[in-house]
């Protein structure tokens, strides 16, 4: 419950403008400028976080009691606000060396926090007996050093200045205010099935449905990996749009949309072993829905490759409404789709939501920056 909170407050606090930094990064050449907005950007949580603590603080034991958190450990409702503020700085952190096209850095700074993390809570959790809690404070301890360590990176790459300017401010208000439709809808439509398959079919088949759909989301993590390479090799070519520049960028999208579909179908092939050797036979009927999980993220992924070409653009609001579109879709087709076809209905729902956004997205992409997609491509 508490991680559900904090994901959603992420994007309500960092108003999701940190998101400028990577487009800007490669239009503004100026350091000195750049460090401006940087700093401008990093400033934009402040206000929300207080906020958010002023109303978690008033309305702490209601909000525990309707999560179903013990009210006598309600104050983990505040500290979830800065959990959220500080996660924010950490993904700043990893998203600036993604851009940077720091890889060292980028595994120093993840394989270290989940060290931290892991070690905690093992030893909260493990050693001294404080269950739930313990995990929790493990994740703020972890959460608290990676800021510092964001902190202490960012100044010494220069990029902490007081040189603070309100029209940068406005403009990553702008660009992120949109975002947070996406980054919720992308929450809603993960979460909202298994809320349908609980009311609508039972909770054990919610279970069985939840071990289907992490095997699935095996091919998050190649789009993941994906996604962080695309994002700094695409805009480093759009800041310079070429004939050549356009040849590369075509070309290796061809190559990563076989490289998914390749993953789905090994993944799709391994599942039944994978079931019979790892999972418990009680949840061998969630192979069924692996598939049609993995296939969803497939459309996840082509959507996160032509999204790029929008963010770039600073055209935020189509992925906003975008993200409208898609959650009330989602909820409809979970409800006629279950009814129809039982808790498998759920998966078709995730899946052709997820194809209807990223055919909308590739469309878009494409008025923005038209590329010869069909034509022949020189070596």
């Amino acid at each position: 419950m508490v991680n559900s909170i904090v994901t959603i407050l992420i994007p309500l606090i960092g108003i999701a403008a940190a998101g400028i930094i990577n487009v800007e990064y490669y239009k503004i050449k100026d350091k000195s400028e750049f460090a401006s907005i940087f700093s401008s950007v990093q400033l934009i949580p402040v206000l929300p976080l207080l906020f958010f603590l002023l109303l978690s603080f008033f309305f702490a034991k209601p909000i525990a009691a309707f999560l179903e958190i013990p009210t006598d450990k309600s104050y983990w409702i505040p500290l979830s606000c800065l959990l959220a503020f500080l996660t924010i700085y950490y993904e700043v952190l990893i998203a600036y060396n993604v851009t940077e096209q720091k890889p060292g850095f980028y595994s120093l700074f993840v394989i270290s926090r989940i060290a931290i993390e892991v070690s905690l809570t093992v030893y909260f959790v493990a050693n001294l007996g404080k269950g739930w809690e313990g995990r929790l404070m493990a994740w703020l301890i972890a959460s608290i050093f990676s800021f510092v360590v964001a902190f202490i990176y960012f100044r010494k790459r220069n990029l902490l200045t007081t040189k603070i300017s309100r029209k940068h401010t406005i403009a990553a208000v702008t660009f992120g205010l949109p975002l947070i439709l996406h980054v919720i809808g992308k929450f809603v439509i993960n979460q909202s099935d298994r809320v349908f398959i609980t009311k609508m079919v039972s909770i054990e088949e919610a279970g069985i449905y939840n071990i289907g759909y992490q095997v699935g989301m095996i091919l998050l993590i190649i789009v993941g990996a994906i996604a962080n390479f695309m994002q700094p090799f695409l805009f480093e070519r759009l800041s310079n749009l070429t004939a050549i520049a356009k040849a590369e960028i075509i070309k290796v999208t061809y190559w990563v949309i076989g490289a998914m579909l390749l993953v789905l179908l090994v993944m799709t092939l391994a599942t039944p072993t994978f079931f019979s050797v790892l999972i418990d036979q009680s949840y061998a009927k969630g192979t069924k829905y692996v598939f049609w999980v993995g296939l969803s993220y497939f459309f996840w992924g082509v959507y996160m490759l032509f999204a790029g070409y929008i963010y770039y653009h600073g055209n935020t609001r189509i992925l906003g409404l975008l993200a409208v579109i898609s959650v009330i879709l989602n909820l409809c087709l979970n409800y006629f789709l279950i009814n129809k076809f039982g808790s498998l209905g759920a998966a078709y729902a995730t899946c052709i939501s997820f194809f209807v956004t990223s055919v909308i997205v590739v469309w878009k992409a494409n008025r923005l920056f038209p590329l010869p997609w069909f034509q022949k491509i020189k070596s």
